[in-house]
């Protein structure tokens, strides 16, 4: 072995050693903020959302056994059922955590949709305006269907005052806000609507209409960056 050879391989073996080293501190410093999150309840309960929203009105709502709320983990959920006229009916699911990843977490529609028959025939990312707001925001929409019959499905995260549409990005937010705002708190929005006659575009319309309304209401049941 020559003395340039050498030279090289220990600079390489140094440069491995640094790099471990700074991923362990990294992981650390991420550890530590996890762990010194504190848990944030919500503004206000979620059975108090409105049962009338522009023209669609509550018509039923759904509760989970214990047993599944418990495994879950959630602090707060609901799941109503709308309907308006000439329009498809809506399942509006929302889920609320004080502290996501301590006691439980999100389950991704990706992950949880598929079964039963049903699978997952498209997704994309949808751009939409909250009612009153100015600037648009980002959700996720899934077309999932069952031999001849198609369902729309469209779901964000809204935590800590942003709206989110990928579960990636959730999660890098989620280690950031920890360890800045010393938070964890957050929310997953979900709407399922079936197509009728084909119609999957008036289905997606009725969707992302709904979700407009619904985000800015949420606004008042939700902890935002500044609660």
């Amino acid at each position: 072995m020559t003395e340039t050879t050498y030279r090289a391989e220990n600079n390489i073996s140094l440069y491995r050693v640094l790099v471990v080293l700074l991923l362990l501190g990294c992981t650390a410093f991420l550890l530590q903020g996890v762990t010194g999150t504190v848990r944030t309840p919500i503004k206000k309960s979620l059975t108090k959302f409105p049962t009338t929203l522009g023209q669609w009105q509550e018509v039923s709502s759904h509760e989970s056994l214990p047993g599944v709320v418990a495994m879950l983990g959630v602090d707060e959920y609901i799941e109503y059922n709308y309907t308006a006229p000439l329009l498809p009916p809506v399942n509006f699911y929302v889920a609320f955590y004080e502290s996501v990843g301590t006691s439980g977490g999100y389950h991704s529609p990706k992950n949880c949709m598929p079964g039963g028959g049903w699978g997952i025939d498209a997704v994309k990312t949808v751009e939409i305006i909250p009612r009153g707001a100015q600037s648009p925001v980002n959700l996720t929409e899934m077309i999932i269907r069952n031999r001849d019959e198609y369902q729309v499905v469209l779901y964000w995260y809204q935590n800590r005052g942003r709206i989110i549409a990928s579960e990636y990005w959730e999660k890098i937010y989620q280690v950031f806000d920890s360890i800045v705002m010393g938070r964890r708190d957050g929310t997953f929005v979900r709407l399922l609507a079936p197509v009728v006659d084909k119609d999957i575009q008036k289905t997606e319309q009725a969707l992302q209409q709904f979700a407009s309304l619904a985000l800015t209401e949420l606004d008042d049941f939700l902890p935002g960056r500044n609660l």
